[in-house]
């Protein structure tokens, strides 16, 4: 079993950042993802650059789609600040 790396969302911008690097990973076009999907280019281009929220359910749709999930995890305390 293959254990992929995760990466802590704390803003919109992250939470896009993690969408195209997931996209691009995968060589998927935002034109491809939106088809698979049912989302416009526009809104998924909007997403990665962190300038417009989206539903979790539209969240959740384009994730599935790049073969990953959403899960929570407790914040990770930055060493530095202790």
């Amino acid at each position: 079993m293959i254990i992929a790396p995760a990466y802590p969302i704390r803003s919109l911008r992250q939470a896009g950042s993690v969408l195209r690097a997931r996209r691009a990973s995968r060589r998927i076009s935002q034109k491809q993802l939106g088809q698979m999907t049912g989302t416009a280019q526009s809104t998924i281009s909007d997403i990665e650059n962190g300038v417009v929220s989206v539903s979790l359910d539209v969240y959740l749709r384009l994730l599935e789609a790049l073969d990953a999930e959403l899960s929570a995890t407790d914040r990770l305390v930055d060493r530095d600040m202790t």
